[in-house]
């Protein structure tokens, strides 16, 4: 079932300590009437992986900064831009939360996992019983085996599509949906 949701872009700040300066969600209204923000969040936090606290992307995220997103209730996102000044919680529009979901919070991992041992195990087992002369049937069996393995989107061991890595792909992994008409 797909929950849609609202995506937030959240600037995260340094506290004096160092730590990064994560808005109170406690102080939303809904948390009043008994409602968790843990339970108002669909997607939880995506960072900025091309510009931490420590980097300054010569653009929006200067050292001391870092910025966050999540795909959250409309409830949530419209109490969180209210209740924090401005600038500090923004509402994206689709276009703006798949941009950074794909080229900040998602662009350091591969497109797919690779179980290298697994190839090269299959490999190892294929040539052996080519070189023995083992039965076609047995040899035309593994090399589908390996076919599959070399698929990213069969579930056969080896290679793996990362289903979050694009934003695309992740809505119907994680199943939520973004509403479009977002911003106030």
């Amino acid at each position: 079932m797909s929950r849609e949701g609202v995506a937030i872009k959240v600037k995260l700040g340094l506290r004096e300590n160092g730590h990064a300066d994560h808005p109170n969600w406690g102080l939303l209204p809904m948390v009043q009437g008994g409602i968790t923000p843990e339970s108002q969040q669909i997607v939880k936090w995506k960072y900025d992986k091309t510009s931490g606290h420590d980097e300054d992307n010569g653009g929006d995220s200067p050292v001391g900064t870092q910025y966050g997103m999540m795909i959250v209730t409309e409830q949530f996102a419209n109490e969180a831009v209210a209740t924090f000044p401005a600038g500090i919680v923004t509402k994206m529009t689709v276009s703006e939360a798949e941009t950074f979901w794909n080229d900040k919070a998602h662009a350091h991992v591969a497109e797919n996992s690779v179980n290298s041992q697994m190839i090269l195990d299959m490999n190892n087992e294929l040539q052996l019983h080519i070189n023995a002369g083992s039965d076609a049937n047995l040899i035309a069996a593994l090399k589908i085996k390996a076919k599959k393995a070399l698929n990213p989107n069969d579930n056969t061991p080896g290679i793996k599509k990362h289903k979050s890595k694009k934003f695309a792909d992740a809505k119907v992994h994680l199943g939520f949906t973004v509403k479009t008409s977002a911003l106030q």
